[in-house]
């Protein structure tokens, strides 16, 4: 398959920056590092992808090796066609120096049916696009093309039973979509095949197309030369602003005039940028802490969001919590430490549900950091199982948000460059406890390693249950920390 110059990974990457699409085929060795979340969302890709693939059963996959031998995709898929194969999965095509391959490809008569799957619950812009460029390469490679959808699954779909696909899945047809864009389609080829046929990195100066539709994967190449503390750092500003700014010559917070309408985050941080000094309202403060209990419990939930439901009740993408740490601190200051991490491949919900009550007894302020997140967690349980209602509902008047202060501007610290996250409040409040040394650092991480371990053997698993409760108990404790910064702040 040498003989193409365009993907449909490399044209729609074209569309978004021709220099991207550039390094992409050229210079393959300077795209960033995949992170954790965005390889969860590959895997899962695949794994929907697979599942739709039982809409239409029976089908060949034209990239399977034959008697351990490299698949050959557009040969194999040929050989298919002309063996009356009636389903396709993964039919490779080239015309015009672009290779297509659709995921699900079923005969029609005499004509044929293609299927593009997409674990979303909504369809953007780039799906539309990615599915026309094949009916661009499909139609021209000698097959009629009767009709073209994109398969997603439904927000609405609840599992009830067995898993019903014909619920799970919608279809939308692109086919209008397709002929009507054939024009641009070829207008884009004949421009990305410029680029990557020349010999001299496209001039595309950093802006908004830096992460949309997706955050780029050269931006570790395109940014090194950025000045610590620019624009694109600013909290709450869109990235056309961002974009203006910068090419205005606002290349650092710094240098921002105070005549910008600014976000109050955004604000406080050019402030803090240029002072270098602490924003702190005692008096606001103080009033945050007095509406607290003497015994405090700081809570934070981890959940994953498998996007083929898995237990009865559920919609695709529903939010599972599986684990949750407890820091309570007593009236002298004393800590005592709980926490629920449940079993891989069960249905979580009932055991946290009654752990979590167990934990959580009494009338002491629940402390939390983001109390959307947590009370969200909290009402879906109470939704699904309406038996516990009413202690859930205690727990949730309970909560109280330790975000609150930061959120608001009553303390923000320069290194926090107006972000209020607690990986960011934590590093610049206190700089001695940190994320960088866990295998762990972020909840997205943290689902993505949870939703693997039900197929990791028993050692692996061992480590990884290990790693996640380090760093549950890290996201507690860093807010009992922070907590007692705010705490001094007013003395």
């Amino acid at each position: 398959m040498s003989n193409y110059l365009l993907s449909k990974t490399s044209y729609i990457k074209g569309l978004q920056c021709q220099k991207a699409l550039f390094f992409y085929r050229h210079h393959p060795q300077l795209r960033d590092p995949i992170p954790p979340a965005r390889q969860a969302t590959f895997n899962r890709g695949h794994e929907v992808g697979n599942l739709a693939r039982h809409l239409f059963p029976g089908g060949k996959d034209a990239t399977e090796k034959i008697d351990g031998k490299t698949a050959k995709p557009v040969e194999r898929t040929q050989e298919l066609i002309a063996a009356g194969i009636n389903v396709i999965y993964e039919a490779a095509f080239i015309f015009d120096e672009v290779l297509v391959l659709v995921d699900i490809l079923v005969r029609d008569g005499e004509k044929w049916k293609a299927f593009e799957v997409k674990s979303s619950l909504r369809l953007s812009k780039s799906y539309y696009q990615d599915a026309a460029l094949q009916y661009y390469v499909l139609s021209n490679a000698g097959l009629t093309i009767s009709d073209f959808s994109l398969v997603h699954l439904n927000s609405d779909y609840v599992l009830s039973g067995a898993l019903d696909l014909n619920k799970l899945f919608l279809f939308v047809s692109i086919l209008k979509f397709a002929k009507e864009k054939l024009p641009s389609i070829i207008e884009n080829i004949t421009s990305h095949k410029i680029v990557l046929k020349g010999k001299d990195i496209p001039e595309v100066a950093i802006g908004e197309q830096c992460f949309s539709p997706y955050e780029c994967d050269y931006r570790g190449q395109c940014w090194k030369h950025l000045p610590i503390g620019s624009v694109f750092e600013l909290t709450g500003v869109n990235r056309a602003e961002q974009a203006r700014l910068f090419n205005a010559g606002y290349t650092t917070t710094n240098l921002v005039p105070e005549t910008e309408a600014l976000p109050l985050l955004a604000r406080l941080q050019v402030l803090t940028s240029e002072s270098n000094e602490v924003v702190c309202d005692k008096e606001k403060i103080k009033i945050f802490l007095e509406t607290l209990s003497a015994t405090i419990l700081f809570l934070d939930i981890e959940n994953f969001q498998p996007a083929i439901p898995k237990y009865q009740g559920t919609k695709p993408f529903a939010a599972l919590p599986f684990a949750y740490s407890i820091h309570e601190r007593k009236s002298n200051g004393d800590l005592i430490y709980r926490s629920f991490l449940a079993e891989p491949g069960t249905d979580p919900r009932l055991e946290f549900i009654q752990r979590f009550l167990d934990d959580t007894q009494g009338n002491a302020i629940i402390l939390v950091y983001d109390v959307t997140a947590e009370r969200m967690s909290i009402n879906l349980l109470r939704q699904q199982f309406p038996n516990y209602a009413i202690q859930l509902d205690q727990r949730m008047k309970r909560l109280r948000d330790l975000m609150q202060p930061f959120q608001q501007g009553w303390y923000h610290h320069p290194k926090m460059k107006g972000s209020i996250s607690l990986k960011s409040v934590l590093p610049a409040l206190v700089p001695e406890l940190n994320y960088n040394s866990l295998a762990i650092q972020n909840g997205s991480h943290a689902m993505a390693i949870y939703e693997k371990l039900e197929d990791v053997d028993l050692f692996a698993r061992a480590e990884k249950i290990t790693e996640l409760e380090a760093y549950c108990h890290l996201d507690t404790l860093a807010m009992v920390r922070v907590f007692e910064v705010l705490e001094k702040s007013i003395a």
